[in-house]
């Protein structure tokens, strides 16, 4: 007995000790992922998706193929990723959308909350407040005084019904009291036109799609989202700053983040977050997403749950309060 009892034992210990060993070499991954866009080509979200994904494959080891799916707002794309297989081979990367569409629309073909789960966070983008030089403010304040005074006669132009630049101009009538006309594009590329022709006052959009036009004087800055300035527009002011209100749901900004089916097994969760907090580190690309104006933004997947689930319910009390129908 005593022979059986030993071999036993070695056996038991060394099950022991290869238990860690195993639980960090899964062999994942072992063949290419696909990384899937719910935009078309050429978009900021395909572009960060083109930026990330050859240096993301170093990182693992696989190629990393980014696959476009546009349609409804990202949603076809989501669900794509949310119906596949939990083996960390189809990943989605995800943003502010995911937030805001539970709210915007009538039905959704899965639950970013229940069918998605966190991986990653990568980057963060802020919005800058910016009116045609003819509006009579070189300040934020200024131009909600002149809101003031003027009720309905100052137009602020949206990517369209729903959009972040729709919601982040919701929040600032709301929070100051003031009357300000929205009108609704399809894109910011078009309001961006008529606000540099003097046809609407003022766009609350991306950082990089104005800063040109800033610098050559055709549009002026008053203010950008997000708790810190951007070293882009260093001499601008943040929302909060810039008004002396708190404004949470100014500090929030554009995002994007990994995800991948609920259920995704902890092991590869663990592999891809390591992975994607290694190349957020590297300065080459901090670099090249500065150039987009655009910000790495490391974290854990706790962390980036419990945000998807706070901006979720902060963006639907201010769908709701600006009586926006879900379509």
């Amino acid at each position: 007995m005593q022979p059986i009892r030993s071999a036993l034992a070695a056996l038991i210990c060394g099950l022991a000790l290869a238990a860690p060993a195993a639980a960090q070499d899964t062999g994942y991954p072992s063949h290419p992922i696909k990384l899937v866009v719910g935009y078309s080509p050429g978009g900021p979200t395909d572009i960060l998706a083109r930026q990330l994904a050859p240096i993301l494959a170093d990182a693992l080891g696989q190629q990393v193929i980014v696959d476009n799916k546009p349609g409804a707002n990202g949603n076809i794309g989501g669900a794509e990723v949310a119906r596949a297989r939990r083996d960390g081979y189809t990943l989605l990367l995800g943003d502010l959308t995911l937030a805001t569409n539970p709210s915007l629309m009538r039905t959704m073909p899965f639950d970013p909350q229940a069918g998605l789960r966190a991986v990653a966070p990568l980057a963060k983008a802020p919005l800058a407040l910016v009116v045609n030089p003819k509006v009579p403010a070189a300040t934020l304040q200024e131009l909600l005084a002149y809101a003031r005074a003027n009720p309905g006669e100052l137009t602020n132009g949206t990517a369209g019904n729903g959009n972040l630049t729709h919601l982040a101009g919701e929040v600032l009538k709301s929070a100051t009291g003031t009357d300000i006309r929205q009108v609704p594009y399809k894109g910011s590329g078009p309001a961006i036109t008529d606000l540099v022709g003097g046809q609407i006052s003022m766009v609350i959009t991306g950082i990089s799609s104005t800063e040109g036009f800033i610098r050559n004087g055709q549009l002026r800055a008053l203010a950008i989202t997000g708790r810190e300035r951007s070293p882009a527009l260093p001499d601008v002011p943040t929302f909060s700053e810039a008004t002396g209100l708190p404004l949470p749901e100014l500090d929030l900004g554009s995002w994007w983040r990994l995800f991948g089916p609920a259920d995704l097994p902890d092991a590869v969760v663990e592999r891809l977050n390591a992975a994607a907090r290694q190349i957020l580190a590297d300065p080459a690309l901090k670099e090249r997403l500065a150039g987009m104006n655009i910000v790495a933004d490391p974290g854990s997947p706790d962390d980036m749950r419990q945000r998807l689930e706070s901006e979720t319910a902060t963006w639907r009390k201010v769908i709701q309060a600006a009586g926006i129908v879900p379509q």
